[in-house]
């Protein structure tokens, strides 16, 4: 009989559970049920948990044997809601989302520089309007939020020849930033011709880019908002967009997902919409963290990326 149970959460139940198998961890049973009632029927069996924190939260306080959630998110901050069981341990994935978000940066970055829409516009109407062609070489990438995701968009920023500034709780240098702030978001986020936020959901990330902060944007800057819906005051923002205080606005993620049909983001001009889809990605270092994670459970040594539900990462 194998020591240890894993439950699988996601939405992709059966892909997990064939990348779970292929790895074969000794003493291992391997649980991924297809539905809500199937999972319910066998969470107390599990000692652990593959899942995605969006679902595993609505599990979590039955599943009274789990020692330790192994995340498939970088982001665990529903793990952290008022109510839920924190009396085991949690580990995230980090190092495997830099990549994906910053192609997503720069997919809208390039976009906007180099006016794809408006060039698919004038092809409709037969239209010959030539001008004269933007570059962001030499263009300000502000990045609030200078971790390791943080880090690989500054990556391709200066690939691309940009002046890189990030944004943190502190001032140290990170590879890639020519400069970091820390203490007051504005002077930051003042510099930037594009303002990317990949903040974590913490108390202190709540409505950090309101009235006041994009106000203080340049008014040709584009906001991206990759990181949690929560640090952005959405009434803020379309009243910063509909006002002309930044030029463009690229949403990722919201306050409440999926975003509601009625929401006033849906049809706000010069604002740019996808359904938190831009790290959702298959990757094997997911995997490869939980074969080491699991090989260090087995041994009673630290999990690699704990979090800290204090902090909330």
């Amino acid at each position: 009989m194998a020591k240890n149970t894993v439950i699988v959460i996601s939405r992709n139940q059966e892909e997990y559970e064939r990348r779970l198998k292929a790895l074969n961890l000794p003493d291992l049973e391997i649980l991924a049920p297809r539905d809500a009632d199937g999972i319910r029927q066998n969470i107390e069996r599990a000692n652990i948990m593959l899942a995605n924190p969006p679902l595993a939260k609505n599990y979590i306080n039955d599943a009274e044997n789990v020692k330790w959630m192994q995340s498939t998110y970088a982001g665990v901050d529903a793990m952290n809601a008022e109510g839920l069981r924190k009396d085991y341990v949690l580990t995230n994935i980090r190092e495997v989302y830099g990549p994906p978000l910053a192609e997503y940066t720069f997919a809208y970055i390039l976009a906007f520089r180099k006016e794809i829409s408006e060039n698919r516009a004038y092809q409709k109407e037969h239209l010959w309007k030539q001008r004269l062609a933007g570059m962001i070489s030499g263009q300000t990438l502000c990045v609030v939020g200078a971790g390791s995701i943080g880090k690989e968009i500054a990556k391709i920023g200066k690939a691309f020849g940009m002046r890189t500034i990030g944004y943190r709780s502190t001032n140290q240098p990170i590879e890639f930033f020519d400069e970091i702030y820390a203490g007051d978001l504005k002077q930051c986020v003042a510099l930037g011709d594009y303002v990317v936020s990949v903040l974590p959901n913490t108390k202190q990330t709540d409505d950090i880019f309101n009235a006041e902060v994009f106000a203080s944007m340049k008014n040709t800057a584009v906001f991206i908002n990759i990181g949690r819906g929560n640090a952005v005051n959405e009434v803020d923002l379309i009243a910063a967009l509909k006002e002309r205080k930044i030029a463009k606005a690229v949403l990722d993620v919201f306050k409440a997902e999926p975003l509601p049909a009625d929401s006033p983001l849906w049809n706000t001009g010069n604002l740019y919409l996808t359904p938190h889809m831009a790290g959702y990605i298959f990757n094997d270092r997911e995997l490869e963290i939980f074969a080491e994670n699991y090989r260090r459970f087995c041994a009673g040594e630290d999990l690699m990326y704990r979090v800290d539900f204090a902090k909330g990462y």
